[in-house]
């Protein structure tokens, strides 16, 4: 312990005898503008020399120590101005050392140089005093701090004293205020003080002061040229290399990228960035470099540091190619023309490296900076200058950022190859570094294997990158066997960094047991490596915050509480103390998340609920800051368990600013959980005023919020919701109307417009939504205006939208419209039965899809479907069995049942249509009730039940075309009607499903089609055997009247008057109707205007029948029989000349038709009386 204090305190005296070496060699001796530059971070290394802590903030020394060296410098000047022997002998004892520390260009006359010296770096001073004082107040921030710095400028130029007292000099005292710049301040500090101000933002103060002072020492120099009395001497070049240095620091500054956060940036006080940091802003600065401070046509050209300053502020790529191209067209053409010795190369290696390390930047929206950095590479090796590693390097890196791998390994072959470029470790970082960042574990385990075939030095570096490619894929075995070697290998000994790169490997595989172990065995002991000559050394390594952190983001709740606490423990210790950040807690309470989603949510909200109060104790005492992350983090755990009211809490109780992320949870424990659209669409408005941007998830649930509202009235109607959803709009910024971000908005709009009923309307209010959409729209919002043109049969608009919208956002393949989109345009063309649109559309974007879509195939099944029911509907049999048989093959979906019954239905009504007209499709020899009777063949193949519907249409078909023995078949086969007709093929069907009564009265009509009226009499008696239950099948009707056609045919009278007797007695006909009659007085007559032919003359002999028996007394009225007047006949009527004929043949009645209603046959009485007097004795 003694031997270690004692090693300490002579650390420290040499650190001071150092820093005063350095001091007196800054101080004393002269340093030309050349030296100058070249070390211009001394006092930087000064500053670390005295206080490391300010050296790594990029701090100034500090003004104390500066105070103790001037006070010293100052007394010796004195001394050596009160006593000129004492002078000399300083003088004499100094030259020696001068000879220590050789100069590359000495001055000529060095009179009062010292004194300059003193002055300058102390004007330098007060502003790097100025800026630490300003930068510790908590008051000053943004304008203020600029202010201040643009105030000290302007009193500098004015001539004003800025110093403290006894900092002036003797010099300065009686010297006029409006004095040459140059005299005070040297060029190397004129170029620090212009570094500073850029350093913290202040641009117009910057630009102020460097042109003044490059302007005073352009005059000095003239003056110089007079050589008047009492003025210090400068020659014209030291004057132009003072300006160069000048401009390039300001040019420097300028080009410098803005900081991540303006707002959070305590240095960065100018939110003026973009201005300055142009392509117009920096070539203008280097302009006025070289041709205002000139005389007689001479320029001051810039060194290749210039044109790499003013290169570094041009991020977009072909405006860096063009200034580029500017630079070689000026000054390779200046150096042609330099004769005799060898020009000075402005645009060298160095200004290219700039160009090419652009073309990797990320802002690159065309995606081609790897090909403008590979042309840059052909052009140096054609025109020069000749390429170095660090060219290769940035190409490299281009080409792997833009994912182009192949291209890159190529380039690393090529230079692996080539014999001017010597490989090294720094071309295969890039390539690790971008795998590490994409997860490319083989690309990353090939290039260090290739690495090993070279002879390469695995660095402890190189070896960290390709830990964290294998901690990016997930690869955590992996990545501990290679820790493992590493400890085994002296040549990359493992550091902290890479024991925090294998926890993550961990972390991201979720394995949480191997990265607590990892970590217990950083806890608990030391490492043991090999050294170089054999000898193991024993080298200790802790976890830090980081390696804790990783832990945490992969552990359980209680295990993330544990090692929190464990943090806090340490504190006790007087080394190793590992305090808990912010990051600890916030992966803490995230943990807590995933476990209440995942298990069990309400251990895991108590934990996370004490992690909050841990946090909120280190924040009391100023431990750790409780920023916006912890609460946003919290924010989501409440919103994970359902807790809205903790997450409203949480946010107002916020001492920083909230940002988007703590709204959107807000929102979504509202919108999700809670079902209260308007508070959520509260917060979302408090978001707009106070200009923070929302994100596509927060017009996520605000629209989910809107659609899944408490409010009942919102459910009910949709103009409401559309009322809202404008308000939305109304607010929401320009950004945010492009379909990446409000897209829910607008889809949702989009869609409660087409629920309205006027379609007209709907169609123009979701039309100017969807033309309201800044840029491309997405496939869900393109689907969502189809879908209006489909319900408001709009299907030229569906065109229309459907060939000119650009579709974004991943849709099936690249350039693609989805098949749900499709299939909306073809669901409105078909709606209008313009089927042969919708193939059309189909052929044209549904075939390309089929590469991509081999599932889903290029349309949906629902849009073929009615792509056949609208060629069956125009009357396209033909068209729809084509399309059903196309289906698998050309359109990539299998057909269903729905597809065959659609069919079959087309098949059908074609078959009836050629019934009904006479005629058949011209060129067609197919019967279509063959084609139905194929298809349900087809169905029974590929396993299809078909429905009752298909049964009955292709029943239908065979009754249109007269087969009844195949209709009879058909009919076996179904369940509901093969126990009654004896069949053993029964078809498996849901026996919840009644029976088909259009099957039997199909079956029974084919029969009488074709004669059969025994069958057909067969299939009535058996359906009427059966009890009358929930499933059976019971005549109606049409039943009746197709067994009576076919009787009536067969001319089995008897048999139709016992059918006919039997249904009015079940009333399944009823043909008396109580009628108003001509005298206004209601009468019973027979209502024989719905029966068929054959069916009315079997009503009528019925009802003569009955007059001759007992059963129905003749009212001694006339008999009125309503017929019809024949309208809906196809040429001319037909139950009334079959009625009055039946009448006058068959039982010598006469009857007349009624004069006042021509649909009415009436009956006289008389004539009545003498038919029953006639006939009666014969019953």
């Amino acid at each position: 312990m003694m031997r270690a204090k004692s090693q300490l305190q002579r650390l420290r005296i040499f650190l001071k005898f150092a820093a005063a070496v350095i001091v007196y060699h800054n101080d004393i001796l002269p340093r030309s503008h050349d030296e100058s530059h070249a070390v211009g971070r001394v006092d930087a290394f000064r500053g670390a020399v005295v206080s490391p802590t300010l050296c790594r903030n990029n701090e100034a020394f500090p003004s104390r120590s500066r105070n103790i060296h001037e006070e010293r410098r100052r007394s010796r000047l004195k001394q050596q101005q009160s006593s000129p022997s004492s002078s000399s002998e300083t003088s004499g004892r100094s030259r020696p050392r001068e000879s220590q520390f050789p100069q590359r260009k000495r001055r000529r006359n060095d009179g009062g140089r010292s004194d300059i010296a003193f002055r300058s770096r102390a004007h330098l001073s007060a502003f790097e005093d100025m800026c630490q004082r300003e930068t510790r107040r908590d008051s000053l921030r943004g304008k203020d701090f600029a202010d201040s710095i643009d105030s000290m400028v302007r009193d500098l130029l004015e001539g004003k004293n800025i110093l403290e007292d006894g900092q002036a000099g003797d010099e300065g005292e009686g010297k006029p205020r409006n004095r040459n710049l140059s005299h005070d301040i040297l060029p190397r500090d004129a170029s620090s003080l212009i570094r500073l101000l850029g350093r913290k933002g202040a641009h117009d103060a910057m630009l102020e002061f460097c042109r003044r002072y490059c302007r005073d020492i352009v005059d000095r120099s003239e003056a110089s040229k007079h050589n008047t009395a009492g003025d210090k001497l400068i020659s014209r070049s030291d004057a132009e290399e003072a300006v160069l240095f000048a401009y390039t620091a300001s040019i420097a500054a300028c080009s410098k990228p803005p900081p991540t956060s303006l707002a959070s940036s305590k240095e960065s006080m100018d939110s003026n960035y973009p201005k300055y940091r142009s392509k117009s802003c920096l070539l203008s600065l280097l302009n006025e470099m070289e041709h205002d401070y000139t005389e007689s046509g001479r320029s001051i050209r810039p060194n290749s540091y210039t044109l790499s300053a003013v290169l570094l502020g041009i991020d977009d790529v072909e405006e860096s190619l063009g200034v580029l191209e500017e630079f070689e067209a000026r000054y390779r053409k200046h150096e042609d023309d330099v004769e005799g010795e060898h020009p000075e190369h402005i645009v060298t290696v160095q200004v290219y490296n700039v160009v090419i390390a652009s073309c990797s930047n990320a802002s690159d929206k065309n995606r081609i900076g790897w090909q403008r950095a590979l042309s840059i590479l052909q052009r140096m090796r054609r025109l020069g200058p000749e390429p170095n590693e660090q060219t290769y390097s940035m190409i490299l890196q281009a080409c792997a950022e833009h994912g182009q791998m192949k291209v890159a390994t190529s380039l690393l072959e090529e230079t692996r190859q080539s014999p001017v470029i010597a490989p090294t470790a720094k071309l295969y970082i890039p390539l690790l570094k971008v795998c590490a960042k994409f997860g490319h574990d083989k690309m990353s385990s090939s290039l260090i294997d290739v690495m090993k075939e070279d002879s390469l030095e695995l660095s402890t570096e190189v070896m960290n990158v390709y830990l964290s490619a294998l901690a990016k894929s997930k690869l955590h075995v992996r990545a501990l066997r290679v820790l493992r070697d590493m400890i085994v290998d002296p040549s990359t000994p493992p550091d902290i960094v890479t024991f925090n790169t294998c926890l993550a490997a961990c972390a991201n595989a979720g394995d949480n047991k191997r990265a607590q172990d990892l970590l217990d065995e950083m806890k608990n002991g030391l490492f043991e490596f090999p050294g170089v000559k054999g000898n193991n050394k024993l080298v200790e390594i802790k976890p830090d915050v980081v390696s804790y952190n990783t832990v945490i983001s992969c552990a359980d709740p209680e295990t993330a509480l544990f090692l929190i606490q464990e943090m806090k423990l340490t504190r006790r210790n007087r080394v190793g103390v590992i305090k808990p950040n912010s990051v600890s807690y916030v992966n803490a309470i995230s943990q807590c998340r995933k476990a209440s989603i995942e298990g069990d949510p309400r251990s895991a909200y108590e934990i996370a609920t004490h992690l909050l109060d841990l946090a909120r104790e280190e924040d009391r005492g100023k431990g750790i800051d409780l920023n916006v992350f912890v609460y946003s983090a919290s924010i989501w755990m409440a919103e994970a368990v359902h807790d809205y009211q903790t997450a409203v809490r949480l946010l107002r109780e916020m001492k920083c600013s909230p940002n988007n992320i703590c709204y959107d949870g807000v929102i979504s424990a509202l919108s999700h959980h809670g079902g209260f659209h308007r508070e959520a669409l509260y917060y979302y408005y408090e978001m707009q005023q106070l200009g923070l941007s929302a994100s596509r998830k927060t017009y996520q649930r605000l629209a989910f919020a809107i659609d899944n509202s408490r409010d009942t009235g919102l459910s009910i109607t949709s103009q409401k919701k559309v009322k809202l959803l404008n308000g939305v709009l109304s607010v929401m910024p320009g950004n945010d109307r492009r379909i990446q971000i409000g897209g829910p908005i607008f889809e949702m709009l989009i869609r409660n417009h087409g629920n309205t009923t006027d379609p007209d309307t709907s169609y123009r209010a979701a039309r100017m939504v969807f033309d309201s959409i800044i840029g491309p729209v997405d496939d869900k919002c393109l689907t969502a205006m189809l879908s209006v043109c489909y319900s408001t049969v709009k299907w030229k608009e569906a065109l229309t939208l459907l060939h000119s919208s650009d579709i974004v956002n991943k849709p099936s393949g690249p350039g693609l419209v989805s098949n749900r989109a499709l299939g909306y345009a073809v669901l409105a063309c078909t709606k209008a039965d313009q089927w042969k649109e919708a193939l059309i559309i189909i052929d044209l974007y549904g075939a390309e899809q089929m590469p991509f879509n081999k599932k889903s195939g290029a349309v949906s099944i629902a849009a073929i479907n009615s792509v056949i029911r609208a060629c069956g509907r125009s009357s396209r049999p033909d068209m729809a069995v084509q399309v059903l048989n196309d289906m698998p093959v050309k359109y990539g979906v299998q057909p269903d049942e729905i597809s065959y019954r659609l069919a079959i239905i087309a098949c059908n009504q074609a078959e009836h249509r050629e019934l009904r007209f006479k005629d058949s499709m011209v060129g067609f020899d197919l019967k279509w009730w063959e084609c139905s009777l194929s298809l349900l063949r087809r169905m029974k193949e590929e396993e299809i039940q078909p429905s009752l519907q298909t049964y009955s249409s292709v029943v239908s078909a065979c009754e249109a075309a007269g087969q009844w023995q195949r209709a009879i078949g058909v009919l076996r086969l179904m369940p509901s009607f093969s126990s009654l007709l004896g069949s053993d093929e029964v078809e498996e069907m849901d026996a919840s499903e009644p029976a088909n009564l259009y099957c039997l009265n199909a079956a029974i009509s084919a029969c009488e089609k074709g004669g059969a009226w025994i069958e057909a009499l067969q299939l009535y008696e058996s359906v009427c055997s059966v009890k009358n239950t929930k499933h059976s099948v019971r005549p109606n009707f049409i039943t009746v009247n197709s067994i009576l056609i076919a009787l009536e045919k067969a001319n089995q009278l008897e048999l139709a008057e016992s059918i006919y007797s039997d249904a009015i007695r079940k009333r399944i006909v009823s043909p008396w109707k109580r009628r108003c009659d001509n005298d206004g007085e209601l009468r019973r007559m027979m209502d024989l205007h719905h029966f068929s032919a054959p069916m009315a003359k079997v009503a009528v002999r019925s009802y003569l029948s009955s007059l001759l028996t007992s059963r129905n007394k003749f009212n001694n009225t006339d008999a009125v029989l309503i017929v019809g007047k024949g309208k809906r006949s196809e040429e001319r009527p037909v139950l009334m000349p079959a009625i009055l004929q039946l009448l006058r043949d068959e039982y010598e009645i006469d009857a007349t038709v009624d004069k006042e209603n021509t649909g009415r046959i009436r009956v006289a009485k008389e004539s009545i009386e003498r038919f029953i007097r006639k006939k009666k004795w014969r019953v």
